[in-house]
C-alpha cells in the first residue's frame, strides 16, 4: 500500500470506493476471509463457543472478519491517501495503516456484536480496552503486510520482469514507490498525471513531452488531454453519445474526434 497520490479530478473518498471494490472483487480475499470465519465460528473464541449455537457463532464470526477486513481496508486507505500521500518509512506507513484501520475496524465489530448480544458486557473488555486490542492486531497486521508481504511481491514482479523490456524515460521523473506498468497520462492544469499500477504523480511537463517519453510502451493518444497504454485499455464504448476508453481501473476517458481513427483501429486490431 505505499503508494503516491495526488487528487485533482478525484477525492479521497472516490479513490477509496474503488479501493474497496478492488479488494472485494478479489477470489483470494474472500477465500481467506470466508476460512478464517468458518475455523472461527468452529472453535467459538473469546467465549462465543458458550454463548452461540453452532450456526449463529459462525455467522457471527464470518460477518466479523468481513466487517473488520472492509472497514479496516477502508480505514488504511483513507489514512494513508490524507496523510502519507506521498508514502514514507516503513513504521511511519505501519503506524498510519495501523492507527487508521483500527478504529473503522474497532466500531465494525462493536456494531456486529451489539446485533449478536444487545449486552456487550459478555467479553468482559470496555470499549477502551477492546479498541487497544484492535489496535494491536491492526499494527501487527500491518507489519507484516507492509515489512514482509510487499516487499516479496516487490521482488516476484522484478523477476518476472523481461530484462530486455525497455523501461519509458518518464518513469525515471516519478519516486521509486510509483515505478511500475504504466496505465495512462492525463492532463491536470501545467502538469501531467502519470498513473501506473502503484498509483498516480504529478510532473510539470507538457502532455506532448511526457508522451515521447513512453517509447517502450505500446500506448494510444485518444485526446488532447489524454494517453492511455493499449494493455489498460478494457473496453472501448460510447458514454452520452460520445466514444470513450474504459480502463482495467474502471475509470471512463473520452475520445476526441481528432484521435478516433486510431482508437478504432485498435479496436479492430484487438478484436482480430
Amino acid at each position: 500500500m505505499n503508494q503516491e497520490f495526488a487528487f485533482v479530478n478525484d477525492s479521497p473518498i472516490h479513490f477509496t470506493l474503488r479501493q474497496l471494490h478492488g479488494v472485494f472483487s478479489s477470489p483470494v480475499a474472500w477465500g481467506v476471509m470466508v476460512g478464517v470465519g468458518v475455523i472461527a465460528g468452529i472453535t467459538g473464541p473469546f467465549s462465543t463457543f458458550e454463548h452461540l449455537a453452532p450456526a449463529p457463532r459462525i455467522a457471527y464470526w464470518l460477518m466479523i472478519v468481513v466487517g473488520s477486513y472492509g472497514a479496516g481496508a477502508i480505514g488504511a486507505t483513507l489514512a494513508q491517501v490524507l496523510i502519507l500521500p506521498r508514502g514514507g518509512p516503513l513504521l511511519a506507513r505501519i503506524a498510519v495503516l495501523g492507527i487508521g484501520s483500527s478504529i473503522p475496524v474497532t466500531a465494525a465489530v462493536t456494531l456486529i456484536s451489539w446485533l449478536f448480544f444487545p449486552d456487550l458486557s459478555y467479553t468482559g473488555l470496555s470499549l477502551f480496552e477492546l479498541y487497544i486490542y484492535c489496535l494491536f492486531i491492526s499494527l501487527a497486521l500491518m507489519g507484516v503486510i507492509e515489512g514482509v508481504v510487499e516487499p516479496q511481491l516487490e521482488r516476484r514482479r522484478a523477476q518476472t520482469t523481461p530484462e530486455t523490456a525497455k523501461t519509458p524515460k518518464i518513469l525515471d521523473r516519478l519516486s521509486k514507490e510509483m515505478r511500475g506498468p504504466l496505465s495512462h497520462m492525463s492532463m491536470a492544469d501545467h502538469y501531467v498525471e502519470v498513473h501506473t499500477d502503484k498509483g498516480k504523480s504529478l510532473i510539470l511537463m507538457r502532455l506532448s513531452d511526457a508522451i515521447a517519453e513512453t517509447e517502450g510502451v505500446e500506448g494510444l493518444r485518444i485526446h488532447r488531454s489524454h494517453w492511455v497504454a493499449t494493455r489498460a485499455i478494457s473496453a472501448i464504448k460510447r458514454v452520452d453519445g460520445r466514444v470513450a476508453v474504459q480502463l482495467a481501473t474502471g475509470e471512463i476517458l473520452p475520445v476526441s474526434r481528432s484521435y478516433l481513427a486510431a482508437v478504432r483501429a485498435h479496436e479492430k486490431g484487438a478484436a482480430r
